[in-house]
């Protein structure tokens, strides 16, 4: 049998827990350095410059950019996309203005979120939570996607069930086990592909079994779209979201 490997290939972003690089391009010289002192008090590792100032070439070791909200003619965000596309962006955003234009800056850009700051200081907490949040939901993405690619990758039959009961992703060999187009299966209530009987079997003693922590594998019977049942057996486990992991062979 194989297993999915989830060992990430490349480095991912800053978790809470590591060093973070923050850019901050701030206009007030104060805030400049009330961010610089107060951030790096907090285990972030900070460098400032003035707006206006040209964006760094490169912004490899950058882990967040932190910027006053600019104009509506600015292409600021443009110009960091080009060289950052996946870079976090926390816009510093003027208290006494609307914050509409900035809410659909945040829908046209990924990894871009903003907070109010207000005179004669911004909130360094708040900031501070939306570069850690920012960082967490990219370094998750970035697990997810991976995970999802080693699955794909798997000889073993793999579905994933959302907390809600429906497929939400497979592989190409749990399709294959079920003779199911794998583009139809996301959806799919997962009892919709066992008997009765097995359905009650899972219900009443496997998912409770692995909603305590255990793994649990037994025999069960399959059924595919056209009737047809076949003989599987599963290794059933679960994440922490409440979420199903199915290993399904042909027993």
């Amino acid at each position: 049998m194989t297993t999915p490997s989830m060992t990430p290939s490349r480095s991912l972003p800053a978790s809470v827990a590591d060093h973070t690089t923050v850019l901050a391009i701030v206009s007030d010289r104060q805030r400049r350095d009330r961010l610089e002192s107060s951030l790096t008090d907090r285990r972030f590792a900070v460098r400032t410059a003035a707006s206006g100032t040209p964006l760094p070439t490169d912004l490899e070791d950058v882990d967040c950019l932190v910027s006053e909200y600019p104009t509506a003619t600015d292409d600021f965000l443009e110009r960091v996309r080009q060289r950052r596309p996946d870079l976090p962006v926390v816009l510093l955003v003027d208290a006494a203005a609307s914050p509409t234009a900035a809410l659909e800056t945040i829908r046209a850009h990924q990894w871009v979120d903003y907070i109010h700051h207000h005179e004669p200081a911004t909130p360094v907490t708040h900031l501070e939570h939306r570069i850690q949040t920012l960082l967490e939901r990219q370094r998750f993405e970035a697990l997810s996607q991976r995970s999802l690619a080693s699955i794909e990758l798997a000889k073993d039959a793999i579905a994933i069930i959302g907390p809600d009961g429906d497929i939400e992703v497979t592989n190409r060999s749990f399709a294959v086990q079920f003779c199911v187009d794998q583009d139809e299966l996301p959806g799919t209530p997962w009892q919709a592909l066992f008997t009765d009987e097995s359905v009650e079997r899972l219900e009443t003693a496997a998912i409770p079994t692995v909603t305590d922590g255990w793994r649990w594998t037994g025999n069960c019977t399959g059924r595919r779209p056209t009737g047809e049942t076949v003989p599987v057996r599963i290794r059933l486990g679960s994440l922490e979201d409440g979420s199903l992991v199915f290993v399904v062979d042909t027993a």
